[in-house]
């Protein structure tokens, strides 16, 4: 009985130094955002593009954002300690129908910033402070579209003034054979007389 007692308090003398490295390791961890790339970080658009519905202020926001303006970490969407409010939120997923894509709230088990119901101007998160529910996240607004693709389709159909499929020449230079542009008929697989090329057989 002895025996095992002095077996017992070896073994966990040697276990607690390891169990407390380990604990503090997590901890540690735990507090160190990962540095994101701005793939990871992503940026969140303030209004619905073409094709899609109710993902305006970042509602649409599927970015790896998990801390506040002021650097707290984000609670699980999930989890119900420190703040309730994150848990009683019911997750609703993207849909796509008829081609426009119906934006969800992104919601699961991560603590990423996201604006399921539009309730803040950007993605936001209830944060792990206890003092502090929730918080903006620092994600930037997705610049507008450079080009505007419709606008650019209307001008080209003025610039262009054929009216039926004869608008070759104005597209793309003059389609007439010349001399310098002639593709030899051997190129063609044809001789001078129109008939097909037989190659010699070489052995």
């Amino acid at each position: 009985m002895k025996r095992s007692n002095a077996v017992l308090v070896l073994i966990s003398a040697l276990v607690a130094p390891v169990t407390e490295a380990s604990r503090t390791l997590r901890a540690s961890s735990a507090l160190q955002a990962p540095d994101l790339s701005s793939f990871d970080l992503s940026c969140f658009m303030q209004k619905d593009p073409a094709g899609e519905r109710g993902g305006s202020l970042g509602k649409s926001y599927r970015g790896l954002a998990s801390s506040t303006v002021s650097g707290r970490t984000c609670q699980k969407w999930t989890a119900d300690h420190p703040h309730k409010g994150a848990a009683d939120i019911k997750t609703i997923a993207d849909k796509k129908m008829r081609g426009i894509l119906n934006w969800g709230n992104g919601l699961g088990n991560h603590n990423y910033c996201r604006n399921p119901d539009q309730e803040m101007e950007g993605p936001w998160c209830y944060t792990m402070d206890p003092q502090k529910e929730k918080e903006l996240c620092e994600i930037p607004k997705c610049p507008a579209h450079p080009r505007d693709w419709s606008d650019e389709a209307t001008k080209l159909a003025g610039d262009i003034e054929a009216k039926d499929c004869q608008c070759m020449d104005q597209l793309y230079g003059s389609s007439v054979t010349t001399k310098d542009t002639a593709v030899p008929l051997v190129l063609m697989g044809l001789t001078k007389e129109f008939k097909r090329c037989t190659c010699p057989v070489h052995k």
